[in-house]
């Protein structure tokens, strides 16, 4: 089937990433390269620079000089990965985006696969690992357990998806109109389009540098998946506070009947100092869950930018559309 070329965006979140650009952005090259006038019409690499310490925006910069492709969005703080993949998207220019983590891990031979995915009509086309053989043991275990959670909480999710992506234009013209900053994007794209395409590919292990994604990062992420898409935490709280009830009416009734009308005395103080712990530690969850929440909507109120750009570099008129 024929259909006109469409120009394309990359959009590569980077903190301390100076050790890996190098390598990162003579791979996209080669690969962007041979797909102009086959594939792709034209591209360019948006580069975020995420509040990075080390020598990663000279890096961003000399590449920038040689390149009229490369764009550069500098934020002026750390705004989370959430917050810079959502930077390099607010400033993609072009009729496909792409996202991809600037490790190299994900495979960038596979967004030609990607785009024609896009061509036969999907709008969003999903990057899915065959395996996670490259991830620690608590890593990979862990990903098993947030991914079943999720589907048993009835959060749109697939496994083994991260953040290697491909959006259309309109797809991610709807995505700005979600100004929430509890942010979990992976969610809010199947949210928004529910025919995908796939894309499988291995994963491999990084070759320079330290992930930035360690187990905080994980939890936090999977708290914002949870909190961004369901209130089943509160419904089970709300359940389990109600057996709690029926379990200390029970209970009660049953010391009483023992103590007025059988004439047992009633023993056990160690028993009541028990429940009493394990009531108070439940008791004392519960009101982390619920502060969890109430903390979001707290954060959210404020209605804070999810980023702020030092200073954007493009050599394109009219970068931002």
């Amino acid at each position: 089937m024929s259909h006109d070329l469409k120009s394309l965006s990359i959009v590569i979140p980077c903190h301390n990433e100076e050790e890996v650009l190098g390598s990162l952005y003579k791979n996209l090259k080669e690969i962007l390269d041979c797909l102009i006038g086959k594939k792709i019409e034209s591209y360019e690499l948006v580069f975020v620079n995420n509040g990075s310490t080390d020598s990663t925006i000279e890096k961003m910069l000399s590449l920038y000089e040689k390149d009229e492709d490369v764009v550069i969005v500098d934020l002026r703080n750390n705004f989370g990965y959430q917050g810079s993949i959502t930077a390099g998207l607010y400033h993609a220019s072009n009729e496909m985006i792409v996202t991809i983590d600037a490790d190299l891990q994900d495979d960038p031979n596979k967004i030609e696969e990607m785009i024609e995915k896009h061509y036969e009509g999907f709008d969003l086309v999903l990057g899915v690992r065959e395996n996670r053989d490259s991830d620690s043991f608590l890593k990979r275990n862990s990903a098993e357990v947030f991914y079943r959670f999720m589907n048993f909480l009835g959060v749109n999710s697939v496994k083994n998806h991260g953040d290697f992506r491909l959006m259309s234009k309109s797809l991610l013209n709807d995505f700005k109109q979600y100004n929430e900053r509890n942010r979990y994007i992976r969610g809010m794209v199947l949210n928004l389009e529910s025919k995908y395409a796939i894309v499988k590919y291995p994963r491999t292990a990084r070759e320079f540098g330290e992930t930035k994604f360690n187990f905080n990062r994980m939890i936090g992420l999977a708290f914002d998946g949870i909190t961004s898409f369901s209130i089943a935490p509160i419904r089970m709280i709300s359940l389990l506070g109600l057996i709690m009830f029926l379990m200390s009416l029970t209970g009660i009734s049953y010391i009483l009947y023992q103590k007025f009308l059988a004439g047992v005395p009633v023993e056990g103080w160690t028993f009541i100092a028990l429940s009493i712990s394990l009531f108070g530690g439940l008791n004392s969850l519960f009101i982390g869950v619920v502060g969890e929440y109430v903390g979001k909507n707290y954060i959210e109120s404020k209605r804070r930018p999810n980023f702020t750009v030092r200073k954007l570099y493009t050599k394109k008129i009219n970068n931002v559309s």
